[in-house]
């Protein structure tokens, strides 16, 4: 098994051809002149590290431009200086260079380079000094022949010597050449003279890094490069450039020109793309998690489900270029809302609309008034209902189309959004008052049992003891003295109890439980249908419940202020309902089912009466009582 730790070693030299070395840790290691040819490198740490030729790879670089230099000082002695002395002078100069290039090929085991190189210049040295030998000799014809094959012979040389350098300089030292790098990191490192090709790049996290002298396969060109190294891009262009599945995490492309640019399966996080122009980018299965995609254009782009937008930030968005068909028309995206939406804007449903979201729903009344209100105001822009869609989480994406192109959506949108939040609003305040008033009519039906439970019963009087009190009842005559919360005994008299009730209470009891009952438990038949309902959800019974819902959506349309019902109608229809609902918590009581039949059929011709009943009437109430029929016949009651 490899080593999986190799943090700040020196590995020069070191081979790790073919193994599996995914997610090993080479962080601020020495691997210049390591071979991980075909290795599995997945995930493996390469930050800061050193990458080139190792030291054992220079000193033999040293001896090869050594030969070289020595191969060039000869022929510049044999070509540039005719005596005689300085031929002699050169012939020695050859001998050394054969010597060195005889060390440099055998024993250094350089390419052929240099061999060729020391051919050329021993030839054009040779023959440089057959010619001066032959002028000296003054056979000028001989010299002229001679001169001219070493001048040809120098010029291979020349190039030789030109190319061998640069083969020099570009040797490869750490080879990663058909090795698996998929999501390894390399930043802030420094990557000299190292042989990437036919690599597997996939995601690899090249920031900050230094490359000088290195191969790497055709695809990644140096505008990729420079964009995954800078990590800053802004205002650059990328137009068509395929940057398919780079990592590109928290790049700098404000403004970038995108435009039909390959980003398919790339990470994109963090990544700033403010007002990047993305028309016809092909973003399949793109990573855009906690972007910048503010005043970004994404007409014609492509998308899929795939492609993430988690957390993305965005304000608003172009459907066109030059700042055309903004989304939303007017105001921002609330957070999240843009990764709801995204979708909704791919070019099978992009028209000249105005686009609303919805969160939790539509409130059909704000919603009716304020397009009532932008058809009234703009009539010319020929506006209609294009679609409506459930995006997920009881948000709704309605689509208004507009028919006249040069209408100015803005305003619309803001229009609409201001009459919609405020009558939303409105509404709110209008079922919290409604739940108030119901609070207070419960409260004010508990009230009136409590009232009912705390009259008193004439001929009732507290005997006090040493032990205990007693009740006493139907005493013949009684007369209470003293305090009968006193701790002391008290006096009792019996003295006319039956007649005498007012003493005790304090006069008119008309009110409690005498003959006018109307402010008691007869009068507030609000609050005692409400505590009768209360009664009802009480058994938590799932058919006691609905029934409840039912009647109490009629108690809330005859209670309407402007149902115009008089106060005769109202407490009639009122009794009706609570004698239905009586029924629901006593089923076998025969007087209850009949008042319950007689409710049923008296309610439509009184709800009837009331002019603004007359919509409820007919649309509701039919379908009120038919449910209220069916809760009773599951419990066996047929009306």
């Amino acid at each position: 098994m490899p080593q999986l730790h190799y943090h700040k070693q020196d590995l020069q030299n070191r081979s790790f051809k073919q193994q599996n070395l995914a997610d090993v840790n080479f962080s601020k290691s020495d691997i210049r002149g390591c071979n991980f040819s075909d290795a599995m490198l997945a995930g493996a740490d390469f930050q800061q590290v050193k990458t080139g030729q190792s030291r054992k790879q220079l000193i033999l670089q040293f001896v090869e431009i050594f030969v070289l230099v020595v191969g060039f000082a000869v022929f510049l002695a044999t070509n540039g200086i005719a005596a005689f002395a300085v031929a002699l002078f050169a012939v020695a100069a050859v001998v050394l260079f054969a010597v060195a290039g005889v060390f440099a090929v055998v024993v250094a085991g350089t390419g052929t380079g240099v061999v060729l190189f020391a051919i050329a210049v021993v030839v054009a040295g040779a023959l440089a000094i057959a010619a001066i030998s032959a002028f000296c000799r003054g056979a000028i014809a001989e010299g002229i022949a001679g001169g001219s094959v070493a001048i040809l012979f120098a010029g291979f040389a020349i190039y030789w010597f030109r190319e061998q350098i640069k083969t020099i300089r570009y040797r490869r030292g750490t080879i990663f050449e058909a090795a698996d790098l998929t999501n390894a990191r390399f930043s802030d490192a420094t990557i000299h003279n190292a042989d990437f090709s036919n690599a597997t790049l996939d995601f690899v996290d090249w920031t900050h890094v230094s490359f000088a002298r290195c191969k790497f396969p055709n695809d990644f060109n140096d505008t990729i490069r420079a964009l995954c190294t800078s990590r800053n891009g802004c205002s650059q262009d990328y137009s068509q450039v395929n940057l398919q599945r780079l990592h590109l995490a928290g790049v700098e492309l404000e403004g970038a020109n995108l435009l039909r640019a390959n980003l398919n399966d790339a990470n994109l996080q963090n990544a700033n793309l403010k007002h990047a122009h993305l028309e016809s980018t092909q973003a399949l299965g793109t990573d855009f998690s906690h972007a910048v995609l503010t005043g970004a254009c994404i007409q014609h782009w492509g998308i899929n489900a795939a492609t993430r937008f988690n957390d993305v930030r965005c304000d608003y968005i172009y459907l066109e270029p030059n700042q055309q068909e903004r989304r939303p028309a007017s105001g921002i995206f609330q957070p999240g809302d843009f990764a709801k939406l995204v979708r909704q804007f791919s070019d099978t449903l992009v028209s000249n609309t105005l686009d609303f979201l919805f969160h939790n729903g539509i409130e059909p009344q704000a919603f009716d008034v304020a397009l009532r209100n932008l058809l009234t105001e703009y009539e010319d822009a020929g506006l209609s209902l294009h679609s409506l869609v459930d995006v997920g989480d009881g948000n709704r994406f309605v689509k208004l189309a507009v028919a006249n192109p040069e209408a100015d959506k803005a305003p619309m949108h803001a229009q609409f959004t201001h009459d919609y939040e405020l009558h939303k609003q409105l509404a709110a305040s209008r079922e919290a008052e409604q739940a108030a008033q119901q609070k207070l009519a419960h409260a004010e039906g508990q009230l009136t049992v409590y009232r009912e439970q705390s009259v008193f019963l004439q001929g009732f009087v507290y005997h006090q003891t040493d032990q205990f009190s007693r009740p006493i009842l139907n005493a013949p005559n009684a007369q209470f003295t003293g305090d009968p919360m006193s701790d002391k005994r008290s006096n009792i008299e019996l003295n006319n109890v039956t007649g005498g009730i007012n003493s005790l209470v304090g006069g008119d009891n008309s009110g409690v439980a005498g003959k006018e009952i109307t402010g008691a438990a007869g009068g507030d038949i609000s609050g005692t249908l409400t505590l009768t309902l209360g009664q009802l959800e009480a058994t938590k019974d799932p058919d006691a419940l609905k029934l409840a819902d039912l009647l109490k959506q009629l108690k809330t349309a005859i209670e309407t202020p402007d149902a115009g019902l008089d106060a005769k109608d109202k407490e009639k229809a009122l009794k009706h309902v609570d004698a239905i609902a009586k029924l629901g918590g006593d089923r076998k009581n025969p007087d209850l089912l009949e008042r319950a039949g007689d409710a049923l059929d008296a309610l439509p011709t009184i709800v009837k009466r009331g002019n603004g009943l007359l919509e409820f009437s007919e649309k509701y109430l039919p379908t009120i009582t038919a449910g209220i029929k069916t809760v009773l016949a599951a419990w066996g009651i047929a009306l």
